[in-house]
Formats: C-alpha cells, structure tokens, sequence
C-alpha cells in the first residue's frame, strides 16, 4: 500500500513541477520575495526567527515566514507580519514560493515545496545555522550513510553563516564548502541573548516560577541512534528524590529534546521536574530562556556555546560518550577542551549544582580562561551586530 502512496505522490508532484514551469514562462514571474523559515514549520525561534522580525521592523516588505502552525499564524497576523500557512491558504502559498528570489533556513534542508526552490538555480538558498560547537562535523564512521547527505545538504545552500575562521576553516575541510559560501556574521539569537530585552512570546516560565526561584535548564542533544532519556542512566537518580531536593531549595530544573528526536522514560508528573515540549509551546526559544537560567546541564548540544557567552556554570552528563563519540565525533578532544564539571553519578550532579549556586565564582575560578579559549574557536565576536551585517548582506543580493 505503501508503494502505491508513494507512486501516485511522485506522479502528482512531476504534474505541478510542470505546472509552475508553465506558469513561470507564460505569466514571467517576477522573483521579489524573501521566505524565511525556523528548522521545523511548527516552531517559532532560533535565529530565523530573529532576522525575520528585525528585518521587518526595518522596512523590508518582502519577507515572508513559513509555518503550519495555527498558534504561530495567530501572532505572524496579530503583529501584522507576512506569513504563508500550507494549510491555511494554499494559492497564497504556492504563489510567493513562485516569486521567492531567496530562502533563508536555520538548518541544513531549506523551504522547497515539490522542489520548486531547489530546480530554479537563481534562487538564493542561505543557512543562518542552528548550532555552533565541537560536535559541528560530519560522521566520524567511514561510510555512514548520513555523512553523505549531510555533506549534500551543506553545499545546497550557496551561503552558510558562521561564528568564527575556526568554524569556516573546518567547515571548508568537512562538508566541502567554498570559501566564498561562509560567512561570518555571528548568530541574531546570540545578539538578542546579549541584550536587555524582554521576549513575550514564552510566558511559560513565569506563570510558574516565582522571583526569587532559580532554574537548571538540561539540553540534551540529537543522538543518530536509538536512547533513552539520558538521565535515566544516571547512577543514583531518583526523580522523587531529585524533585524533593528541588524544592527545598527553590529550583527548577527544566529539560527540554531535540525537535527530531524522542526519548523513552522521560520525567512526568512533578512539580519542579518540566518539560519543554517545542510543539506544545512552539514560542519557545532556548536563547531567550537562557537569560532567566543559572546552571546549563548539558552532554554535546550546541547550546554550550550560546550559555558560555553569559560565563554561567555549565554541568555536563555524558553517558555514552564513546558511543558518541566513535560514531559522530568531535572537531577536538571534547573532554580536555570541556568548559564545565563533568558528573558521573547523582551525587556529584548534587554536589556541583550547590556549589555553583552557593558560591558564583567557584564556577569562573576553574573555567574562566577555558571559555574565553573556547570562545575564540566557536563565537570568536559575540558584541557582532549580526541581525544588521545579515541585512546589509540580503539588501546586496
């Protein structure tokens, strides 16, 4: 049955490929607009979202967000922003990825409706990035088969942005990039992250949280093969045990998972223990949350980077660190390079989180001069003013 799904889809799809080449040699669609969209349609964040906010607020009329989300269409219209929704206007939709002269992703598989953006070679694909770290590199096992496609789906846009010549020069070794691809105009969410500004659209945290409470936010990464919740692995944890400790000291510890992947035995049901379901609350964005957090727990996300910024105390957990690490790698040796306590066991993990709150430099007193070496290597120029030089860049074009 599967099979004929999949037959009749490939036939109504060459049928509309068709279509719009017809279309565009009859009517001579003029190409004008700028779609941007966040690594899934049914978030709104990230440095996407961003620029596109910014951009808008700074006259450029052209630019269109793509969502199938009914909550995010709410707000894109509520503020009076352009948008296009599959499932909410379908002319529409079609109509301005016709027009699109650029698309703008922040992960590696840009906006492409039945590929009418990647079989039109005039059309600017650009990836503001997701995630900058020493896990940014292809597949350390030889001949796996997603080193290939991701290999493919970094030189299918013509322009990648970057944090760092670290990251470029690696980038160019990796993924086969032109020099000319990367560029290097730092990540608009680490812009916002910087300033005083109050995000709105998360109201999450408040509502539950009060003053004077503080927040552990855990951030575990994309893993390519099949795990558990990682902190079930933990030696001594017990969910009771930790929410009780949680409470008697005013904290909240908030875990959150990577859009495409899902855990088994996740935490459920506590007062202090939540979670973050990026499709329950798609306004959720980890950059402006991190404003609010004292501890990052961690393992390999990119989300280190964007904490070390603020030189808050950073936890790392990394139960399958060799599994990890042989089959994904790093760009260097991940553990002599760590910008955090590493923790093995429940005890530990107790431990360090009331040192870190009890005392704010026991932290920077151990890592300090570690972050600023980080630093250098994956965000070499966190006071860049992104938002404008990815502007100025997109005017050019």
């Amino acid at each position: 049955m599967k099979i004929i799904f999949k037959f009749i889809y490939k036939i109504i799809k060459i049928i509309f490929q068709f279509i719009f080449k017809i279309i565009k040699i009859i009517f001579f669609i003029k190409k004008e607009y700028i779609i941007i969209q966040c690594h899934h349609p049914k978030l709104y964040c990230d440095n996407s979202k961003y620029l596109y906010e910014y951009l808008v607020k700074n006259r450029l009329k052209n630019c269109y967000w793509n969502t199938s989300s009914k909550k995010i269409s709410k707000y894109l219209k509520k503020n009076n922003f352009k948008y296009i929704n599959f499932n909410e206007n379908l002319f529409k939709f079609f109509f301005v990825a016709l027009k699109a002269k650029i698309v703008i992703d922040s992960g590696v598989k840009f906006f492409d409706p039945l590929q009418i953006i990647s079989n039109d070679s005039k059309i600017i694909k650009i990836s503001l990035y997701h995630g900058i770290g020493p896990k940014s590199v292809p597949y350390s096992k030889k001949n796996h088969p997603i080193k290939k496609i991701e290999r493919q789906n970094h030189q299918s846009f013509n322009y990648i942005n970057l944090t760092s010549s670290f990251m470029i020069n690696n980038f160019i070794k990796n993924f086969g990039l032109k020099k000319t691809s990367c560029l290097n105009f730092g990540f608009p969410r680490v812009e916002y992250l910087k300033n005083n500004n109050k995000d709105k659209t998360f109201e999450y945290l408040t509502s539950i949280t009060s003053k004077n409470s503080k927040i552990i936010l855990y951030t575990p990464t994309w893993r390519p093969y099949n795990f558990n919740f990682p902190l079930s692995y933990m030696k001594g944890m017990n969910y009771s045990k930790f929410n009780n400790y949680l409470e008697n000291n005013d904290l909240y510890f908030f875990f959150s998972r990577h859009s495409i992947q899902n855990y088994n035995n996740i935490p459920k049901n506590y007062s202090r223990i939540i979670f973050i379901d990026h499709f329950k609350y798609p306004f959720y964005d980890p950059s402006s949350f991190m404003k609010n957090v004292t501890i990052l727990i961690n393992d390999y996300s990119a989300s280190s980077t964007d904490f070390a910024i603020l030189k808050k105390p950073q936890i790392f957990y990394m139960p399958d660190y060799k599994k990890y690490n042989d089959l994904k790698g790093f760009l260097e040796d991940y553990k002599k390079n760590l910008i955090g306590f590493e923790v093995k066991d429940y005890e530990s993990l107790i431990f360090y989180i009331d040192k870190c709150i009890k005392n704010k430099k026991f932290y920077l007193k151990k890592f300090n001069k570690k972050i600023s070496n980080y630093q250098k290597k994956y965000y070499e120029n966190p006071n860049i003013e992104s938002c404008k030089l990815l502007k100025d860049f997109i005017e050019n074009l």
